[in-house]
C-alpha cells in the first residue's frame, strides 16, 4: 500500500510533466488548430484529468508487473505512453522527438532491470514481440495505403516489446484489444454521426489502451478463453 500511495503522488506530478511536454510539442509542430497555450482555456479540466489518470496508472503498475528491477522501466513506459496519447489526441501525431528518445530510455531501463532480475529470456521475447508487432502494423499500414499512420507503426515496436516481455499472452491480447476498442469507438462515432467516414480518428490511444489491457489481464483472458483457469 505504501509504494502505491507514493507512486500515486509521483504519477500525479508526472502527469503534469506529460501535459507540458505534449503542449510544447504541439506548439513546436504547429499541427494543432488550438492556438499555442490555449489548451487549458478550452479544456479547463485537462490538467487535473491527466494528473489523476497518470497517478492511478503509476499506482497500479507494481500490481501489474510486481515490485522488481523492471518496475522503473514500466513506470517510464506509462509516462511515455500517456504523453504520446495526449499528442495523438491533440494533433493526431506521435512525434519522433518524443517516441525515439523515450523508447531508447525505456529500452535501456528494461535491459538493466531484466538482467538484474535474471530475466534475459524476457528480453529476447520482448525484442521478438516488438519486431513482430511492428511488422504486423506495417503490413496493415501498407494495405490501408495512407489510412493508417506510420506513427502508430513505430509506436507498435515499443508496445510490443513491453507487453511481450511479460508474456506472449499479453502481446496477443494487446493487439486484439486495440482493434476491438478502435473498431467499437469508430462504429459508435459513425452511428451517432459524431464523426464521418472522412474524419481521421487517432489510433495511438487505442494501441496504448490495448497494451494496458494486455499487461493487466492478458494471461487471465487467454486462460479463461482456453478454459485453463483453475
Amino acid at each position: 500500500m505504501g509504494i502505491a500511495l507514493a507512486l500515486l503522488v509521483v504519477g500525479f506530478v508526472a502527469g503534469a510533466f506529460a501535459n507540458a511536454v505534449a503542449l510544447d510539442t504541439s506548439v513546436s509542430a504547429a499541427a494543432t488548430t488550438i492556438p499555442p497555450g490555449d489548451h487549458e482555456s478550452v479544456q479547463p479540466l485537462r490538467m487535473p484529468v491527466i494528473q489523476i489518470v497518470a497517478g492511478l496508472l503509476f499506482a497500479a503498475t507494481p500490481w501489474v508487473v510486481g515490485v522488481s528491477w523492471v518496475l522503473p522501466a514500466y513506470l517510464w513506459f506509462v509516462w511515455l505512453t500517456v504523453t504520446l496519447t495526449i499528442t495523438d489526441l491533440d494533433d493526431k501525431l506521435i512525434p519522433n522527438r518524443i517516441l525515439f528518445p523515450g523508447a531508447a530510455i525505456g529500452g535501456l531501463l528494461l535491459f538493466v532491470g531484466a538482467l538484474s532480475d535474471g530475466q534475459s529470456e524476457g528480453l529476447v521475447r520482448g525484442l521478438v514481440g516488438g519486431v513482430a508487432y511492428f511488422l504486423i502494423l506495417y503490413g496493415i499500414a501498407w494495405l490501408a495505403r495512407g489510412e493508417f499512420g506510420l506513427g502508430d507503426v513505430k509506436l507498435a515496436f515499443l508496445l510490443g516489446a513491453f507487453t511481450a516481455y511479460q508474456g506472449w499472452d499479453e502481446l496477443v491480447i494487446a493487439f486484439i484489444a486495440a482493434f476491438v476498442l478502435g473498431g467499437a469507438v469508430s462504429l459508435a462515432f459513425l452511428v451517432t454521426r459524431t464523426r464521418s467516414r472522412k474524419d481521421a480518428i487517432p489510433f495511438g490511444p487505442f494501441l496504448v489502451a490495448g497494451a494496458y489491457i494486455g499487461l493487466a489481464w492478458g494471461s487471465g483472458i487467454v486462460a479463461w478463453y482456453l478454459g485453463t483457469t483453475p
